[in-house]
């Protein structure tokens, strides 16, 4: 009897370490992402871009991301994977250059600064989500490192 008291005992004990590690990861706050971003790094499918240069703030709202580049203004509309790790984003450009084309990417928020790669690819219906936050020589990748602007209250 004192093994069978055991063997439940061990039983319960393993069960609960078990519940334990079924304990989910907090979830990407999407809502943390919106406001004026400036870009501090940008490697573009291998190639690190001069950031100087980008005085136009990247604007995230709920919904959408726009940013200007010398190529013209961008809007994305969004949604966000936010039980993935890294959280995911989806996005479709819906400004007239390259509207309706899909870039899958991944985020990652830590304070004032945010972390983005996506892969960008116009022939693509659905392009492949980038697993890490950089972007390699002959790649499709695009990524970037963000501050979040201060607003002056």
């Amino acid at each position: 009897m004192k093994r069978f008291y055991g063997l439940v005992a061990v039983a319960v004990f393993a069960g609960g370490l078990a519940a334990e590690d079924k304990k989910e990861a907090p979830k990407f706050d999407a809502s943390k992402l919106e406001g004026k971003w400036t870009i501090t790094a940008m490697t573009k499918m291998g190639e690190k871009v001069d950031t100087k240069d980008m005085k136009d703030p990247v604007v995230i709202t709920k919904d959408k991301i726009t940013t200007k580049t010398g190529a013209g203004e961008f809007v994305f509309k969004y949604t966000v994977d936010a039980k993935a790790d890294p959280a995911g984003v989806d996005m479709e450009i819906v400004s007239e250059t390259f509207k309706g084309t899909k870039a899958n990417g991944i985020l990652k928020l830590d304070g004032d600064t945010l972390m983005l790669a996506y892969d960008f690819d116009p022939e693509a219906k659905s392009p492949p989500r980038p697993k890490a936050f950089e972007s390699k020589k002959d790649s499709k990748t695009f990524s970037y490192t963000m501050k979040r602007v201060k607003e002056d209250k």
